[in-house]
């Protein structure tokens, strides 16, 4: 019985240290990607690192974050960010945002109040860190600006997983419910209040394919897109119903190269809307109401792709300009 007795003790010191020697290794993690950030021009911040949670979890919490990017052009700030983690499976994390944070571009800031933000990633084992899987959750999200909300949703969720067929390359999904515009512009679009508040259903699934993968040294490196496929996508307002798949290529400035064929139900309202948030001209929208007319056959629904070749982009044979550049 003593030797058993001596056998549980050491090897509860020898777990022991282990918590404590990881709980270190991972405070020291944090301090060196500052450092690294630091080195890579970004400015980073914080108040205070401390990981709580033994025996069985590393729960680290990092307060007062202050992020700003190399050309001080874009600031990132919240009171704490939480990673949490099984002490036997550190690769593992849950991160856990706090209700209210700020995103800044050119001075504009952003508020962003959630409930239940969290995002679970898993990584691989090696020194890099390279991203496996990377799903984001919430409850209810308000986006306001300095003066009003901006946009709202009842619930979100946004998926990311090494796809394994290619390298680099990932498979990308967001859903999010009950997505509501900005009064302005919502009234801009529908100024007879004729459709809902928000969109029901707003579902996006493709793939993604990088120039560098995503890992440890994502902010650095910046990875850029060079195809972008999407398998399928579902925008739903009140009566209207756009859905949408193909797939493009990206060039080093940016600028697709591809198809993506849309489908429109009520495709004729579609047009007033456009017109409406100054998307198509007034002058040309006959034309395009004649033109679905003729491809749809008087139906309610109308396939149409978008064409995007040497810079310029065409729904079906009318040009609609310069292609938009994706970076």
């Amino acid at each position: 019985m003593r030797r058993l007795t001596l056998i549980v003790i050491v090897l509860a010191g020898i777990y022991s240290a282990y918590w404590f020697i990881g709980a270190s290794a991972t405070e020291r993690a944090v301090a060196a990607q500052r450092d690294e950030l630091g080195a890579a021009g970004w400015n980073v911040d914080y108040s205070d690192v401390s990981t709580a949670g033994y025996p069985s979890r590393f729960d680290t919490s990092v307060t007062d974050i202050r992020v700003q990017s190399p050309d001080r052009r874009t600031a990132w700030n919240a009171p704490f960010l939480q990673a949490l983690s099984m002490s036997y499976k550190p690769n593992e994390v849950i991160l856990a945002f706090p209700d209210q944070q700020t995103l800044s571009r050119d001075g504009f800031t952003l508020t962003i109040k959630s409930n239940g933000l969290l995002a679970s990633l898993a990584v691989a084992p090696t020194p890099t860190l390279p991203l496996a899987t990377l799903t984001a959750q919430t409850g209810p999200v308000t986006i306001s600006g300095p003066q009003s909300a901006l946009f709202s949703m009842t619930k979100g969720l946004a998926a990311l997983r090494l796809s394994g067929t290619e390298p680099n390359q990932y498979d990308a999904y967001l859903d999010l419910d009950d997505f509501t515009l900005p009064d302005d512009l919502h009234h801009v679009l529908d100024p007879t209040g004729n459709f809902p508040d928000s969109f029901s259903q707003i579902t996006i699934d493709g793939t993604v394919d990088l120039d560098q993968p995503l890992n440890r040294n994502v902010l650095t490196i910046q990875p850029r897109p060079t195809q972008i496929t999407l398998n399928g996508m579902t925008i739903t307002w009140g009566a209207l119903q756009l859905r949408g798949k193909g797939e493009v290529t990206v060039d080093r400035s940016g600028v697709p190269t591809g198809r993506i064929t849309l489908s429109a139900q009520n495709w004729r309202d579609m047009i007033g809307l456009a017109v409406n948030a100054g998307l198509l001209d007034q002058g040309l929208a006959n034309t395009v109401q004649n033109m679905g007319a003729l491809l749809a056959g008087g139906s309610a629904e109308l396939s149409v792709p978008i064409t995007f070749k040497n810079g310029l982009m065409s729904l079906g044979p009318l040009p609609l300009g310069p292609a938009p550049r994706l970076f």
